[in-house]
């Protein structure tokens, strides 16, 4: 198989970047996954939200957020309350402890930026930004 930069790159730095926030959260301790720390995230930055909201947005299976939710809400990270403004559906919050593994995720996050762009410019990142979007603009026409 020949060798692939941009493939290898991609998932150098992806990986390089799981393995930094897992590290620096403690995320096997806490029983996180990936898809948790999304959500969490999710859920925290947003006024209201829905199953379907996080399905749409990550355009994910809706059996796999499902099962997510109802390990968020084992956790006790999460609760569901009934939507005011669809009764089809119920509305996600999380609790005292998901709005603190929240905001641990979001220090975290701000921590491994802020390493991630040591040494690089203003200018650079923004490129990189840019080149980036364009890669996943692509993905997604797949």
């Amino acid at each position: 198989m020949p060798h692939d930069p941009i493939s290898d790159a991609i998932f150098d730095v992806t990986h390089a970047y799981r393995a930094a926030m897992r590290s620096s959260i403690q995320a096997k301790d806490l029983g996180l996954n990936f898809m948790h720390v999304k959500c969490l995230s999710f859920i925290n930055n947003r006024q209201s939200c829905t199953a379907n909201d996080i399905v749409n947005f990550f355009n994910r299976d809706k059996a796999q957020i499902a099962r997510l939710i109802k390990e968020m809400i084992e956790n006790q990270w999460l609760t569901k309350m009934a939507n005011p403004e669809d009764k089809r559906s119920q509305l996600l919050s999380l609790t005292e402890e998901g709005a603190e593994l929240a905001s641990l995720i979001a220090k975290t996050q701000m921590d491994v930026r802020k390493k991630m762009q040591t040494s690089l410019s203003e200018a650079e990142l923004k490129e990189f930004t840019r080149i980036m979007s364009i890669i996943n603009s692509n993905l997604q026409s797949l």
